[in-house]
C-alpha cells in the first residue's frame, strides 16, 4: 500500500465545499431589454415611510457627532413611524418598527422610550404608545452581521423598519476603515432589506477634527462606503448654541439630507427640547460649532441700502433678497431681516400691511 494514499491533498474536500456554495447562490433576475423593461407596467414605486426621504426597502443613515444625541433621534424616528406621525417635520406612514438595541442597558431602554411617549403625549396633538414599535434588547450579544443575520431575518417579515444602534457592534471581525469589509457588511444589510422588504436604518459617527469645509456626508468616518452606500443620508451637525424666541439658549444642529431616490431638499436646523429635535426658524444654520472661530459672516448692517430702490416690500421678498445679493442661508437671511427692523435699518410701511420700507 502506498504511504501517500491516506495523506491530506490541499484540493481534498474542494468540489464539495464549490457545489455547496453554489447551491446556496440565489438565481440572477433575467436580463430585460429596455424596451420591455420601460413598458413593465408591473414595477411599483413602494410605499414611503419617510415622506419624500425613505422608501420602505431602501437604507438610511444618519452621521452625527460624537455624543451627538443620534440614539435618541433613531428612538423619535422609530416612534414617529410606528405611530404615523410627522418626524422633524417630514410626514411618516405608518409601520412597524423594530430596534435592534445593542447598547443601552433594558432600564435605560425603558427609561427612554417612557420619556419619548410622555412627550407627545404630554405636548403634541399626537397620543402614542408603542404598541407598534418592537424593542429587541441585545446588549451583550453583539456579533459579526453574518452570524445574526439568520435570527434576524426570522423576525423581520412583520416590520417596515429595523434600527441598528449602534452599527460598529455588528462589524464581528471587520474594520471600519476597510472599504472591502465595510462594503461586505452593507452587502449583508442590503440582503436583509432585500429579503424582508424592510427599511435599514443605521448610524454613523464623524471622524475626529473640526468640521472643515465640503460636503458633511465626507465627514462619516471610516471606509468611504458609509458614505456612498444608502439610499439616504441625514447628517447631524452641531451649531453654537442660539437663543430661542424666548431668549433662551438652545443646544442646535444643522441636518442637510442627501437623497439617492427623492429631489434634493435645503438643509434645516434643529433645537434640541429634551427628549426630541424641534424645527426652529430662529436657527442660523451657518454657525457651525468649531468653523472659523465663530467669526459672524453676515450682519444686518448688510442690509443698509438693500432696498432703496424697492419702495414697499413684505417680509418674504427682503429675504429672500438677502439670500440673493448675500448668499447666505434661509434662515441667515430671516434672522438678518429681523435684525434689520430691530435696528432701525428697515422699518414697517404705515399706508400697507406687512409691508417694509428702507430707512
Amino acid at each position: 500500500m502506498d504511504s501517500n494514499d491516506n495523506a491530506y491533498h490541499p484540493l481534498d474536500g474542494l468540489s464539495e465545499h464549490l457545489e455547496l456554495q453554489a447551491s446556496d447562490l440565489k438565481p440572477l433576475p433575467e436580463i430585460v431589454m429596455g424596451n420591455r423593461f420601460v413598458a413593465d407596467g408591473n414595477i411599483k414605486e413602494p410605499p414611503q415611510l419617510i415622506d419624500g426621504v425613505l422608501h420602505q426597502g431602501s437604507k438610511l443613515i444618519i452621521g452625527g457627532g460624537s455624543k451627538g444625541r443620534k440614539t435618541w433621534a433613531f428612538l423619535d424616528l422609530a416612534m414617529c413611524v410606528s405611530e404615523g406621525i410627522p418626524w422633524w417635520g417630514w410626514p411618516c406612514n405608518r409601520g412597524k418598527v423594530l430596534y435592534l438595541n445593542f447598547e443601552l442597558q433594558p432600564f435605560a431602554m425603558q427609561k427612554r422610550m417612557r420619556m419619548i411617549i410622555s412627550h407627545y403625549n404630554d405636548y403634541t396633538n399626537h397620543q402614542v404608545s408603542g404598541e407598534n414599535f418592537g424593542v429587541w434588547n441585545l446588549r451583550g450579544h453583539a456579533k459579526g452581521v453574518e452570524e445574526l443575520r439568520k435570527q434576524i431575518q426570522t423576525e423581520l417579515h412583520t416590520y417596515s423598519m429595523v434600527i441598528f444602534d449602534p452599527l460598529y457592534k455588528m462589524l464581528g471581525s471587520r474594520s471600519e476603515n476597510d472599504a472591502g469589509d465595510m462594503g461586505g457588511l452593507m452587502n449583508e444589510l442590503e440582503n436583509i432589506s432585500v429579503e424582508c422588504d424592510i427599511s435599514i436604518v443605521i448610524g454613523a459617527h464623524y471622524r475626529k477634527g473640526g468640521p472643515g469645509e465640503g460636503k458633511t456626508f465626507d465627514r462619516i468616518s471610516g471606509s468611504g462606503v458609509l458614505a456612498r452606500d444608502p439610499d439616504a443620508i441625514l447628517t447631524m451637525t452641531d451649531l453654537d448654541d442660539q437663543e430661542d424666541e424666548n431668549e433662551t439658549e438652545r443646544e442646535c444642529c444643522v441636518v442637510e439630507p442627501v437623497l439617492r431616490n427623492f429631489p434634493p431638499q435645503e438643509r434645516f436646523g434643529l433645537h434640541w427640547f429634551c427628549p426630541v429635535f424641534r424645527h426652529g426658524d430662529w436657527i442660523n444654520t451657518e454657525k457651525v460649532k468649531g468653523r472659523g472661530g465663530g467669526v459672524q459672516q453676515y450682519f444686518a448692517d448688510d442690509l443698509k441700502g438693500m432696498f432703496k430702490e424697492d419702495g414697499a416690500f413684505s417680509y418674504t421678498e427682503a429675504w429672500q433678497k438677502v439670500v440673493d445679493k448675500l448668499g447666505c442661508g434661509t434662515a441667515t437671511a430671516k434672522k438678518l431681516v429681523k435684525r434689520a427692523e430691530e435696528k432701525g435699518i428697515i422699518q414697517r410701511s404705515e399706508l400697507e400691511d406687512k409691508k417694509f420700507l428702507q430707512v
